[in-house]
């Protein structure tokens, strides 16, 4: 059962100096390959994050993206970061502009107060679902049973919330985050074609960076 909602969009330095505006901010992916970013982008390796794997593959098996917009991220100076927290941490840093992100750990990040900022793709959203699941012939399913119940009761969902997560119900509240109008962006996915050939898309996704 998805348990909260992870969703790719992009954030930006904010540092005095070196980061940029949330006006000049990309808003869509095809605004990452303005030459303007060239060599000012970074995404984390998706070889290296299952979060990263499932947004390359999603976008990989899109006719509109597919594997010309990867080869133009290519030839546009886009940098593969090893782990998904130190991608953010280069762009909160000022190394990079422009990062490929995670709304919670920007999030939980902007919290500590790093210069970054983030927002989600004004077209062609990829949200993910987290999921839970009880493990077979576990030692204590009872208490399994009673900590699944709560991860997905309101309460729970409301400490997710307050450590920068995204809920999967509908009546806890999210502040400024408007989970419909996310939603409604969500760019269609093949999640049976995701299962039986995103490892094909990781390899295409190597070739094209020469990995």
């Amino acid at each position: 059962t998805a348990a909260r909602l992870v969703t790719m969009g992009i954030a930006w330095c904010t540092l005095e100096g070196i980061g940029i505006s949330d006006e000049e901010a990309p808003k869509t992916w095809e605004e990452l390959l303005d030459p303007k970013w060239n060599n000012q982008l970074i995404m984390t390796d998706p070889a290296q994050s299952s979060t990263s794997k499932y947004w390359m593959a999603a976008m990989m098996q899109s006719e509109k993206y597919g594997t010309e917009f990867f080869e133009k991220l290519r030839d546009n100076g886009l940098q593969l970061e090893s782990g998904t927290t130190a991608t953010h941490n280069v762009v909160a840093a000022g190394s990079y502009q422009v990062g490929i992100c995670l709304d919670y750990v920007s999030a939980s990040l902007m919290a500590e107060g790093s210069p970054l900022k983030f927002h989600y793709t004004d077209t062609d959203v990829i949200t993910m679902t987290s999921p839970i699941g009880m493990i077979a012939n576990c030692a204590n399913p009872d208490n399994a049973k009673l900590l699944y119940d709560f991860i997905l009761s309101k309460e729970g969902q409301e400490v997710l919330v307050a450590n920068n997560l995204v809920t999967v119900r509908d009546d806890v509240d999210m502040g400024e985050i408007d989970t419909a109008s996310i939603a409604s962006k969500n760019m269609p996915v093949d999640f049976a074609d995701l299962a039986e050939n995103g490892d094909t898309y990781l390899a295409t996704f190597n070739e094209i960076f020469n990995k």
